[in-house]
């Protein structure tokens, strides 16, 4: 009888060593900025940015959980383009973490305007949105602006030589889980039938 009770204890207590742990969600921001080629473009007229660059850095403070990670002397080891009109993919890779981009809302776009000795500036920014992953912590939703600006030598809103351009990202992970492609569904179900029977009650 006696080794039935300690056999029953020894496997509640591997049960329990076996459970994997609840993983936390991330909290915290990071930051990045870097020079990119507009291939001849001011940037208020682009939809899609290559940030694709071995330079990148991520830019102190470094918040939250990113902090033990992720310091301002860090590459970005791999980045992907931002396609405003199909967002998707990794954006940003560095330090055992993840960012892959879901959406794209509010852009707003600041026409290119000269000055009296031809220097000429425009400016693209908009809100991202994704998931980071990596380093044990759950998947986690993660906010954020992105904005480039550019600058060329020129006259009366156009340029004619020096196109260059920089942009920069401020990330902030909220601690929220991601929904899930099937809760989405299930939602956008429910909101279907609720409209339904309002027609059905109208």
């Amino acid at each position: 009888m006696k080794i039935k009770k300690i056999l029953a204890v020894a496997g509640l207590a591997f049960g329990f060593a076996a459970a994997p742990a609840q993983a936390a969600f991330i909290q915290g921001s990071v930051s990045f900025t870097d020079g990119f080629n507009t291939l001849g473009n001011i940037v208020s007229d682009l939809t899609m940015f290559d940030i694709k660059d071995a330079t990148t850095k991520a830019q102190a403070p470094i918040t939250g959980s990113f902090a033990p990670f992720i310091s301002d002397q860090d590459l970005v080891t791999s980045a992907g383009n931002i396609d405003i009109n199909a967002p998707g993919g990794t954006v940003y890779d560095i330090g055992g973490f993840t960012f892959t981009l879901a959406g794209v809302s509010g852009v707003s776009t600041s026409a290119l305007t000269c000055n009296a000795v031809g220097l000429c500036k425009d400016s693209i920014s908009f809100d991202i949105t994704g998931t980071v992953s990596g380093n044990g912590f759950n998947p986690t939703t993660f906010i954020g602006v992105w904005t480039a600006n550019g600058t060329c030598l020129g006259a009366n809103g156009q340029c004619r030589s020096d196109i260059t351009a920089s942009w920069s990202s401020s990330l902030v992970a909220i601690g929220n889980q991601v929904p899930e492609p099937g809760s989405l569904a299930l939602l956008g179900l429910g909101l279907i039938g609720l409209g339904a029977a309002r027609r059905r009650k109208a």
